[in-house]
């Protein structure tokens, strides 16, 4: 039986390449934050911000659970509050991940399929996938993340995407682990939006260090996000220091290059220990693109100097207040930018205290402030970022 493991989701550079093998320092810039105004929503769920309609200026948004789903208007007045739980034909039994496909919306399920269902913008479905996965072995909430990008090339309306979940389950047996899931992986996938069909993808490139060296670092299932005014496709695998660059050929991926990825409060060259606390290694969280920019965000690690004794004397809780503290002060979310040629520049602060939820094909990032105050409204402030 599968195990299926719960998961809460948790440049100065060396940058730009030609080739995987090229790598060239460049110089460290601040990046460039220009605010344009806000986007104010007014409802009393706690809304995350997951796609916008570069052609109507149309935005989509879901709560946590993904029970709630909005479609606004550029200012984000109210235009659609479907009821998309459910089992009728307009429907889908658990949705999961949604977001623009052109003018259409794209809905993943949660199941040990993983379809991806197609509507129209009055929500009347249109079409169904074919399977993405093949059973549910991992399951992670984070809401601020979205697995699939879109893109269109040579006349085709496409998909592009990520899911630990398309891997053959029979790759995640324990002894299948470290021999076989980084050559056979096929934790992406490309769907044709007009027909449905699907293309499999494995992410792990052949020049990732752990693949190259073969060495077991878990399996640091690959991002992957599309520029949707470059083409340009970045993948980006959980564990190691790197971020690749591809392009999309025949649905196949061919390399244009990589880079190292370097931020001030992430020590690069950690060794990853897979028995280790996932809390002691600065993974990647996630991976984001906006036209021509894709954004890098990961968490700093906890010393281990402070966390094993905490650890030895059980109190590694949430209920601790020292446990509470040492995360508050040590466990930061940061972002480094990169370009399509792999320049990088880190985010050492945000403009405003919040956490960024979504990028658009201006290179316009979407940041909602933190507030433990309960309102009627959420807002979004729209900040242009230039490295």
């Amino acid at each position: 039986m599968r195990k299926l493991i719960f998961a809460i989701a948790f440049l100065i550079v060396l940058g730009s390449c030609n080739s995987s093998s090229d790598l060239v320092s460049s110089e460290t810039k601040a990046v460039q934050f220009q605010l344009i105004d806000s986007l104010v929503v007014e409802s009393l769920f706690e809304l995350y911000l997951v796609g916008k309609n570069e052609q109507t200026g149309q935005y989509l948004f879901k709560d946590k659970n993904v029970k709630e789903i909005l479609l606004t208007d550029a200012k984000g007045g109210i235009l659609a509050q479907p009821k998309l739980k459910g089992v009728d034909p307009d429907q889908v039994a658990i949705p999961w991940e949604i977001g623009f496909a052109g003018n259409e919306i794209a809905v993943k399920e949660f199941s040990a399929e993983s379809k991806v269902h197609f509507f129209d913008l009055s929500f009347k479905k249109l079409r169904v996938s074919d399977p993405i996965a093949g059973g549910l072995n991992t399951f992670e909430i984070a809401p601020t993340r979205n697995g699939v990008s879109f893109l269109k090339i040579d006349e085709k309306s496409l998909l592009i995407g990520s899911d630990p979940n398309a891997v053959n389950p029979e790759l995640m047996a324990k002894n299948q682990q470290n021999s076989g899931l980084y050559e056979k992986s096929t934790s992406g996938f490309i769907v044709d939006v007009n027909s449905g069909k699907v293309v499999k993808l494995n992410l792990y490139p052949d020049s990732w260090q752990p693949r190259r060296e073969g060495k077991w670092v878990g399996p640091a299932y690959p991002f992957i996000a599309v520029g949707s005014k470059s083409k340009i496709i970045a993948v980006l695998p959980r564990i190691g220091d790197q971020l690749f660059f591809y392009q999309l050929v025949n649905n196949e991926l061919v390399p244009k290059g990589e880079t190292l990825i370097n931020h001030p409060k992430r020590k690069r060259g950690l060794v990853f220990n897979p028995e280790d606390e996932p809390l002691l290694y600065p993974n990647f969280f996630d991976l984001k693109a906006g036209g021509n920019l894709f954004l890098i965000h990961f968490y700093t690690e906890v010393p281990r100097d402070l966390y094993l004794p905490m650890k030895a004397q059980g109190i590694d809780n949430a209920k601790n207040p020292e446990h509470v503290e040492l995360l508050r002060r040590t466990r930061r979310s940061k972002y480094i930018l990169s370009d399509d040629k792999g320049n990088q520049t880190p985010i050492e602060d945000l403009p405003i205290e919040g956490q960024i939820h979504y990028m658009d094909a201006n290179d316009v990032i979407y940041i909602k402030p933190e507030s433990k105050e309960e309102k009627d409204y959420n807002v979004f402030y729209r900040y242009r970022v230039k490295m």
